[in-house]
């Protein structure tokens, strides 16, 4: 069901939603963009229905991303390849300088 839902936010054509670049142009009117970052609303209007035939496998592709975005460590990655150059017993030594400084 999850995985269905995030289908629609990335394929909203294969759906019937509107799409990004299917939107009426307006270049004498003035016209409002919709948000297309939170569909919530429109698929809720627009109700269940069946998984197009062409996404079938580009479903199962899907869900091994969303396990493996589950799986990664991004901290764990960020701190290997971005390491900090600050040693963190400085960052400790110098909160506490701090803090021993404002109680006095």
């Amino acid at each position: 069901r999850r995985l269905r839902h995030l289908s629609k936010y990335i394929f909203p054509l294969q759906y019937g939603l509107s799409n990004v670049f299917s939107q009426p142009s307006a270049a004498k009117e003035t016209y409002k963009q919709p948000n297309f970052a939170d569909r919530e609303r429109e698929i809720e209007l627009f109700g269940t229905c069946k998984t197009p035939k062409q996404l079938k496998d580009v479903l199962v592709l899907l869900d091994k991303m969303i396990w493996r975005h589950g799986k990664c460590h991004y901290k764990l990655l960020r701190d290997t390849v971005c390491p900090s150059k600050v040693d963190k017993l400085q960052v400790t030594a110098r909160t506490s300088l701090i803090f021993a400084h404002r109680s006095r």
